[in-house]
């Protein structure tokens, strides 16, 4: 068999436990195999549709963002981790508007961070901006998150009215 062969049966069992992208398989079956090997096998799987860059990122896009909860600099910085082009993430992370992102945004704040917001004095300013610190880190704007905090506001204030 050749080494061709080899790494066409290595990548498709590759593929069978997970998505990669084109040059996270490429790196991986480079641990094992030549270059021109390597090259030719990643094209077939993409000739085959076993490996779809764009499918790829726009799936990871809705898990970090979606699921993990992720902003958009933080989800473009994991899906350029995962080996994936400027582009292909631009593309993925366009789908979703700034909008969607707030809700997205205000939901986890008030699941997770409501009962530390909108305190009186000194210690509810601090919790506030330990607050925004947590959702910098976890990728959003500054903008970002004063649009979802004030939704959360309104939202809040409105419950109070009823």
């Amino acid at each position: 068999m050749s080494e061709l062969e080899t790494a066409k049966k290595r990548a498709m069992y590759l593929l069978g436990g997970k998505d990669y992208s084109r040059r996270a398989l490429y790196d991986k079956l480079r641990e094992h195999y030549s270059p021109e090997s390597c090259e030719k096998a990643v094209a077939q799987m993409c000739e085959y549709g076993y490996l779809d860059d764009a499918r790829y990122a726009k799936r990871l896009a809705r898990q970090y963002i979606e699921g993990r909860k992720y902003g958009k600099r933080r989800a473009a910085l994991m899906l350029s981790q995962k080996g994936l082009e400027r582009e292909m993430i631009e593309e993925a992370l366009s789908l979703y508007s700034a909008d969607e992102i707030t809700e997205e945004l205000a939901d986890l704040i008030e699941k997770k961070y409501l009962d530390r917001l909108f305190g009186e004095g000194l210690e509810g300013r601090k919790e506030t901006q330990k607050v925004i610190a947590a959702l910098a880190r976890r990728g959003y704007g500054y903008g970002e998150i004063q649009s979802a905090l004030a939704l959360v506001r309104e939202r809040a204030e409105e419950e109070e009215d009823f």
